[in-house]
C-alpha cells in the first residue's frame, strides 16, 4: 500500500495523537462529570451514595492542634485533609453504616473515587481491601479510583464500613464519597473515573513521549529549535502528568515534587519561546518576562519542596504561572491582531480554549466544592497547546516540504538545461579538438614531406645540376626519398595498436634494399600484446628509427644476417610491462664511443626518448646489437616526448 502524498511519520503520529487526545477528551468529559453525578441520579434502591460518617482522626508530627485520641466527629464525606488540617500528618478512621437488600441479580460491590493516601477497609469486622501501609503511606497510593466487590457471604441487613486512612500532609489525603450498589453500576462510574484520572493522562504521557523522540531525532538532524522545544515540551508534560498514573513517588517526596512542579515550568517555558518563535515575537520583553520567571519560579519550587506546610507558597506559585500565561497570551493576541497569519490564530484559538476550559472549571469546581479537583478537566489544558504545537510542526514540515520539491524542480530543470548546455559545449569542444588534431597531423605530414621527401629530392636535384652525380648517388637519393614517402603513409594507416604489423610492414617496404646489400634477415617477431596508445607520431618515430639501424648494417656492418627479435618482456621497469626489439647482426662492428659524435646514433636516441623508450647500442669485433625497450602503458598515460 502506497503512502499518501506527503505522508510524514511524524505527521502521521502527530495526526493519531490528535485523535487519541480528543477521544479520550471526551470520553473525560463524560466520565468526570457524568460518573460525579451518577450516584445522584441512580435509584437508592440500585446506588446507595454514603455520605454521613463517625471519624475519629489522630494528628502526628507535633506542633499547635495535636490531636491524640480525639472524640468522633460527625461529618460529611467528602473529607479532604489537606483543607481540615493543612501541613499535618494523621490517620483517620471513619465508619459508614448502611443496609443491604439482596436482590440475586449482581454481585454488589464499593465505588471509591479516593481513599488517601494509605488505607484499610473492613466490612463488619473482617477485612476486605487495602493500599499502601498505614505507618509509611505512599503518596499516590489511594487517590486513584477504587473498585472492591464484596462477597454476599461478608453482607447482612445492618452493616459498618469502617475506612482507615494514613494522611501526608499537603498530599491530597482523605476519603470521598463511597457508592455502593450492583457492581455492573457500580462498575461503570468506576471505569469512567479510571478512564478520565488515570488512563487517559497514562496514554497521553506515552504519546508524547514517542513524539518527543522523533522531534529530538529530527532536531538531533536539522538543529531546528522548534523541534527542540517541542520535544523538550512534551517531555515536561508526560513527566507532569506522572503523578496521575504512579503509586508511589520513584524518588524521596521533596525531589519528586521538585520535578513534578519543575516539569511544569519547564512546559510552560518551552511553550512560551515556541510560540514565540512561530508569531516571530521581535519585543524584547515577552523574552525577559520568560528569564525572570524562571528566576523566579525555580527557587519557589525547592521552597516549596521543602516548606510544604505553607498554603500560601501555593497561591504565590499559581499566581506567578496566570502571570506568564497572560504574558504569553497577551504576546499572541497582540501579534495576531498586528499581523494575522494562521499560525497565529490557531495558537489564539488554543489560548482562549484553554482559557475557557479553566474558567469553566473553576466556576463548576467551585460550585461543587471539590477541593482536589479530582473532576477538573484543567490536567488536560495544556494538551491543546501540545496539540496546537504539532499542528504547527506538521504545517510547516509540510509547506518546507512543499517549498523543497518545489525548488528541487526548478534545480532539476537548472542542471538538465546546463547538462544540455555542456553537452553541446563538448561536443563543440570534441569538434575544435578534432579539427586541431587534423591541423597538426597535416602540418606533421607536411614537416615530414619537406624534413624527409623535400631535402632528399633536393638533394637529387643539386647532384642531377652538377653534373657530377653518378646513377647509382642518383638511385640511392630517389630511393630514399620513396621510403620517406611510404613511411609516412604506412604512419597513418591504423594499426590497431599492433606493433608486429609495424615492424612487418618496415620489413616490406626494406626488402629489396635488403636484398641489394645481400643480407638475409632472421625474422623472430613473436605475438605481441596490443598497445592502446600507439599513435602514428610513435609509429612514424619508431620506423625511422629502425631505418637507421637497417641502414647502418647495410652501409658498415659487412655482414650476411640481420636478426631482428621482438618480444614481450616482464614489467619490473618504470612503465609496467615492457617490449623488447633487437637489430643484431654479425658483422665488423664499430667504435660506439668515437661514434657519439656522429648525428646517427644521436638521432636514434632522441626518437628513442621521444616515444617514452630505452636504446642501448653494444658493438664489438664478432657484431653489433641494437636493443630498444617500449613500454606502452607510457603511451596510454601520454608519458611520452
Amino acid at each position: 500500500m502506497r503512502p499518501l502524498p506527503g505522508a510524514h511519520p511524524a505527521g502521521i503520529l502527530l495526526a493519531a495523537k490528535w485523535i487519541v487526545s480528543f477521544a479520550l477528551l471526551l470520553a473525560a468529559c463524560a466520565a468526570g462529570m457524568g460518573g460525579a453525578s451518577h450516584a445522584q441520579t441512580e435509584q437508592p434502591a440500585q446506588v446507595q451514595a454514603l455520605e454521613q460518617a463517625e471519624a475519629i482522626v489522630r494528628l502526628t508530627g507535633g506542633g499547635p492542634g495535636a490531636v491524640t485520641g480525639p472524640a468522633p466527629l460527625q461529618l460529611k464525606l467528602p473529607h479532604y485533609w489537606d483543607r481540615e488540617f493543612p501541613g499535618r500528618d494523621g490517620t483517620a478512621t471513619y465508619r459508614l453504616a448502611f443496609q443491604y437488600v439482596p436482590t440475586g441479580h449482581d454481585t454488589p460491590a464499593f465505588y471509591l473515587p479516593r481513599a488517601a493516601n494509605s488505607f484499610e477497609m473492613r466490612l463488619n469486622g473482617k477485612l476486605l481491601a487495602a493500599s499502601g501501609d498505614l505507618s509509611a503511606p505512599a503518596i499516590h497510593a489511594g487517590q486513584r479510583p477504587l473498585y472492591v466487590p464484596v462477597p454476599e457471604v461478608m453482607l447482612r441487613a445492618d452493616n459498618e464500613l469502617v475506612v482507615t486512612i494514613a494522611a501526608l500532609s499537603n498530599g491530597r489525603g482523605g476519603l470521598s464519597r463511597i457508592e455502593f450498589g450492583p457492581g455492573n453500576v457500580v462498575r461503570s462510574h468506576y471505569d469512567g473515573a479510571l478512564w478520565f484520572r488515570v488512563i487517559g493522562p497514562l496514554v497521553i504521557a506515552a504519546v508524547s513521549l514517542l513524539l518527543a523522540a522523533i522531534s529530538l531525532l529530527i532536531w538531533w538532524r536539522q538543529r531546528d529549535p522548534l523541534f527542540g522545544l517541542y520535544a523538550l515540551a512534551e517531555i515536561a508534560w508526560a513527566v507532569s502528568l506522572a503523578e496521575f498514573f504512579l503509586a508511589d513517588t520513584p524518588l524521596p517526596r521533596g525531589a519528586w515534587q521538585v520535578i513534578v512542579l519543575s516539569s511544569r515550568a519547564i512546559f510552560m517555558v518551552a511553550t512560551a519561546k515556541f510560540a514565540f518563535i512561530i508569531i516571530d515575537v521581535r519585543a524584547r520583553w515577552p523574552g525577559w518576562a520568560v528569564n525572570a520567571y524562571l528566576w523566579i519560579k525555580f527557587p519557589l519550587i525547592v521552597l516549596m519542596a521543602s516548606v510544604l506546610s505553607l498554603p500560601y507558597l501555593k497561591v504565590a506559585d499559581w499566581g506567578i504561572n496566570v502571570a506568564i500565561a497572560c504574558c504569553v497570551a497577551g504576546a499572541l493576541v497582540w501579534s495576531a491582531l498586528r499581523r494575522p497569519n494562521h499560525e497565529r490564530v490557531v495558537l489564539a484559538v488554543a489560548l482562549g480554549l484553554a482559557t475557557a476550559l479553566t474558567a469553566a472549571d473553576f466556576v463548576r469546581i467551585w460550585l461543587t466544592g471539590d477541593f482536589y479537583w479530582d473532576t477538573a478537566l484543567t490536567k488536560y489544558v495544556s494538551l491543546l497547546f501540545s496539540l496546537t504545537m504539532a499542528w504547527l510542526l506538521v504545517d510547516r514540515y509540510t509547506r518546507t516540504t512543499r517549498m523543497l520539491a518545489d525548488l528541487n524542480r526548478d534545480l532539476d530543470h537548472k542542471v538538465a538545461q546546463k547538462e544540455q548546455e555542456l553537452h553541446r559545449l563538448y561536443a563543440h569542444s570534441r569538434e575544435v579538438e578534432r579539427e586541431q588534431a587534423t591541423l597538426r597531423e597535416r602540418g606533421r605530414i607536411m614537416r615530414d614531406m619537406h624534413d624527409g621527401l623535400g631535402s632528399t629530392l633536393v638533394g637529387a636535384l643539386s647532384v642531377l645540376r652538377s653534373g657530377q652525380g653518378s646513377p647509382a648517388v642518383l638511385q640511392e637519393h630517389l630511393q630514399h626519398a620513396l621510403d620517406a614517402l611510404k613511411f609516412s603513409v604506412d604512419a597513418m594507416q591504423d594499426t590497431g595498436g599492433d606493433l608486429a604489423a609495424v615492424l612487418g610492414n618496415l620489413r616490406y617496404r626494406l626488402r629489396a634494399r635488403l636484398e641489394a646489400a645481400r643480407l638475409r634477415v632472421d625474422w623472430q617477431v613473436e605475438r605481441l600484446p596490443a598497445a592502446a596508445g600507439l599513435t602514428p607520431q610513435i609509429v612514424r618515430e619508431l620506423q625511422y628509427l629502425l631505418l637507421e639501424a637497417f641502414s647502418n648494417v647495410m652501409q658498415h656492418a659487412d655482414s650476411g644476417v640481420v636478426q631482428v627479435v621482438a618480444r614481450s618482456v616482464g614489467g619490473e621497469a618504470r612503465g609496467g610491462g615492457a617490449i623488447l626489439i633487437e637489430i643484431r647482426d654479425d658483422g665488423c662492428g664499430f667504435d660506439v664511443a668515437a661514434a657519439v659524435q656522429g648525428h646517427g646514433l644521436a638521432n636514434m636516441r632522441s626518437r628513442a626518448a621521444a616515444i617514452g623508450g630505452e636504446l642501448s647500442i653494444d658493438s664489438s669485433g664478432r657484431g653489433t646489437v641494437v636493443c630498444l625497450l617500449l613500454y606502452p602503458a607510457r603511451w596510454e598515460a601520454g608519458e611520452t616526448g
